[in-house]
């Protein structure tokens, strides 16, 4: 079994951290979607149970060590390193900013439960005003956002907190455009089919501290984390148990009409007959910042992966602390877009589900194992979804394949660009 040390950091005076880990008895980190069709991100979020009784965190009280401190907008991060393993740095699973503190008290007894938000909440107090945009590509005009000076998300300074794909989509020419940041970033997100979050944890190193605003194209090549996990029935060799592992099949995703409007405000609309007919209509609506082409191209791509249902694994548990300390280090880094090989032999079958899938969403309960070393228990539940569902990359054995009835104009030639990763790969057909 790995032992883990969790450490829990937070800058009272907005510049140095003070590690109070020796007072936390559980965090809960949660960060990505738990479904691929909620489409957008939402915030990141950390809890933190406190143990108050020597009053160090009593919020504004006179002679509380902490607590008389600013508080609000106060960095926090969270980190964990693996005894005996091979990782230079720890690894950040979470950073963000102290939003909220929440005091409960009783006899000889104090709680204090602090919650963190992670960098959308700075970024969704942001806005554009009255802003006129060229026609570019989605991550380079997400760039142009970010610099914005209403905007300066995150800190130019620190450009180590951004990680920006170039995109594989442009968004159209747009004046006048006025829209809180964050929700205009999301839309482009949409236009792109890609992800918009702030991601954590990843390969640990002197700079990666977690809390990465990461904006990933259709095309991004996915993280490949080197592990297979598998129920106990069917576990291979070197391969990660899992506690739970959650099977899906429904209507969750299933889609057969859709409603995209382009940027120029036109609406394109399609369906799939034979699926309406067996299901009933069921109409997906999305605006998009692309062209006519390119939005109608989206709409007809997400009918061909959503008109019929499918069994996936949605959910797996696993306990990072019962791992070997090479697998709970790999474990630790996973984060969205890592890939996961998972399989599952159902009771009573001869015939074992296998896949690979996508990480789309991370949570992390951690408790206490030992307070004499900072050891703790971590839970980790990841949801996923099939490495399918609509992100192609070139050159990538699993996710290079094309849908035979299907070629968005997006994988072509006209868009090639000597020296830009991954825009310098052509299709073999081409080269």
């Amino acid at each position: 079994m790995a032992t883990i040390a969790v450490t829990v950091e937070c800058a009272f005076d907005g510049s140095t951290f003070t590690d109070i880990t020796d007072h936390v008895g559980r965090c809960v980190v949660s960060y990505g979607r738990s479904r691929l069709r909620d489409w957008d991100f939402p915030a990141g979020t950390a809890r933190i149970t406190y143990d108050n009784r020597d009053n160090t965190l009593t919020p504004g009280h006179s002679d509380s060590l902490y607590g008389q401190t600013q508080l609000i907008g106060r960095e926090v991060r969270i980190s964990a390193a693996v005894t005996g393993g091979a990782d230079t740095h720890s690894t950040y699973l979470f950073r963000g900013f102290l939003t909220d503190v929440d005091y409960r008290g009783g006899f000889q007894t104090s709680t204090v439960t602090i919650t963190v938000i992670d960098g959308f909440e700075r970024l969704g107090q942001t806005s554009i005003y009255s802003q006129t945009f060229a026609e570019d590509w989605s991550g380079l005009r997400a760039t142009d956002i970010l610099n914005l000076g209403t905007v300066n998300y995150p800190s130019g300074t620190s450009p180590t907190d951004r990680d920006i794909d170039l995109g594989s989509v442009k968004a159209v020419a747009a004046s006048g455009v006025t829209s809180n940041a964050l929700d205009y970033l999301q839309k482009l997100a949409r236009t792109e089919s890609g992800r918009l979050l702030v991601n954590h944890a990843g390969d640990p190193s002197a700079t990666n501290k977690g809390g990465v605003l990461t904006y990933l194209a259709q095309n991004a090549s996915s993280r490949d984390s080197g592990l297979t996990v598998s129920d106990a029935t069917t576990l291979p060799t070197g391969a990660v148990e899992a506690s739970r592992i959650e099977l899906e099949w429904g209507s969750e995703q299933l889609t057969n009409a859709y409603e995209f409007t382009d940027g120029t405000g036109t609406t394109h609309t399609g369906t799939s007959a034979t699926s309406i007919g067996k299901y009933g209509q069921r109409t997906l609506k999305r605006t998009l910042l692309a062209d006519g082409t390119t939005t109608n191209e989206a709409g007809l791509f997400w009918l061909y992966l959503h008109d019929e249902p499918a069994l996936r694994m949605s959910n797996v548990a696993i306990d990072l602390h019962a791992a070997t300390a090479v697998d709970a280090e790999k474990l630790l880094h996973l984060n969205v877009f890592s890939s996961l090989d998972l399989s599952y032999l159902p009771p009573g079958s001869a015939t074992t589900l296998t896949g690979t899938y996508l990480v789309e969403g991370v949570k992390l309960d951690i408790t206490v194992k030992d307070m004499a070393t900072n050891a703790a228990r971590i839970v980790g539940r990841y949801s996923t979804s099939a490495v399918g569902v609509g992100y192609f990359t070139l050159g990538d054995a699993v996710l290079g394949s094309l849908p035979v009835t299907l070629a968005p104009s997006w994988v072509d030639n006209s868009s090639f660009r000597l020296g830009d990763s991954p825009r310098d790969e052509l299709p073999v057909s081409l080269a």
